[in-house]
């Protein structure tokens, strides 16, 4: 078995909660999560490529995650806008400099 940076983590979730939901969108879903947290786990233990990672967390965001162009625009630009503002502060000081 390979793997192992996340203690296996992959597995125990899909042992409780996959088809434990008592609802069948939740229990595919959850199914789905398991890949992405397989494949994320199998990367990290140089088992797998960060592009099967990349590949299905892109699969599992596109089914699940309904989002347009401009909706991840906007999470972009508020990132962006989080960076900038963290790195103003931490370069306040700077203003007393001469």
């Amino acid at each position: 078995m390979s793997g192992g940076s996340y203690n296996y983590m992959y597995c125990r979730i899909n042992d409780e909660y996959v088809d434990r939901m008592f609802d069948s969108q939740l229990n595919s879903m959850m199914k789905d999560l398991v890949d992405v947290l397989h494949d994320l786990e199998w990367w990290q233990s140089c088992d797998s490529s960060e592009e099967r990672y990349r590949d299905t967390v892109r699969k599992f965001k596109k089914k699940w995650f309904k989002q347009t162009k401009i909706d991840v625009q906007k999470q972009i630009e508020s990132k962006f806008k989080q960076t900038k503002d963290e790195l103003l502060k931490e370069f306040e000081y700077l203003k007393d400099v001469e």
